[in-house]
């Protein structure tokens, strides 16, 4: 990563010092800033646009051209920047829950995360949508947010890890994601990456998604409206195709591809 290059990705973060140590504290501040200032979306896919993996794409796209992506470009271009800052980061994969069947997709269907720093080691994901605002302690453990939620991280059978959610002092939560601890190239995920930009059984190809976290809520663009979640109130505001631009500018400083 160039310097230029680092700056510009602060800046988009808010950031103006790289002056930043490979703590949990800086870990959780740069996730947090980049859930809250580069948005999950899939306009690319929609376009039919092809998404090439890698760092150096991923940069390009979340970086120079100040737009979001899924998985395997945010969490791509994240693990470039941490990787940069000194943090140790390795790939991982998982399988997303599918909820009309109870069970989880295939191998490489999701892109994560795991960062060592002297406080131990932790799942990392800005590539969720809705996912947790800050690091989880990996293998185990569990993070409550008074906006998102309550989320889990636990061991389960096959050598897995699962990251579920639900409200905070209730039971029942729902399996978000399992996640295997085997270290991964970018190269493994090249056929799920490709399936979900081509394949009509992907969520992505359905229709154009972009989501945001915001400081007290999250506003989420689909094919036909708006909603917004802010301060545990929720509006849905139907709009007209030839808005979309206008909105995607308005919320999520995106430039119609």
């Amino acid at each position: 990563m160039t310097p230029d290059l680092l700056q510009a990705y602060l800046a988009r973060l808010g950031l103006l010092s790289a002056s930043l140590p490979p703590t949990r504290d800086t870990l959780i501040l740069l996730q947090r800033r980049h859930m809250e200032r580069v948005p999950f979306e899939n306009l690319d896919v929609v376009g039919r646009r092809p998404i090439a993996l890698g760092a150096e794409a991923a940069l390009e796209k979340v970086v120079r051209r100040g737009r979001g992506g899924f998985c395997f470009e945010l969490n791509e271009a994240f693990r470039a920047l941490l990787a940069h800052l000194g943090f140790a980061v390795t790939r991982i994969e998982g399988r997303v829950h599918v909820a009309a069947t109870g069970g989880f997709g295939a191998p490489f269907d999701h892109l994560a995360l795991v960062v060592s720093v002297p406080e131990g080691d932790f799942l990392a994901d800005v590539g969720f949508g809705d996912g947790p605002r800050e690091p989880l302690p990996w293998p185990e453990g569990e993070w409550d947010d008074a906006i998102a939620g309550a989320f889990r991280l636990a061991p389960v059978e096959d050598g897995l890890v699962e990251l579920s959610a639900g409200p905070i002092g209730e039971t029942g939560f729902v399996p978000l994601y399992r996640v295997s601890r085997e270290p991964q190239p970018i190269e493994a995920f090249a056929g799920m990456c490709a399936f979900h930009q081509t394949d009509a059984a992907s969520f992505f190809t359905r229709g154009p998604i972009a989501t945001i976290a915001l400081p007290a809520g999250r506003v989420t663009l689909t094919a036909d409206k708006v909603i917004v979640t802010r301060d545990g109130g929720r509006t849905e505001t139907p709009y007209a195709a030839e808005d979309r631009a206008s909105l995607l500018r308005q919320h999520f400083a995106i430039e119609t591809p």
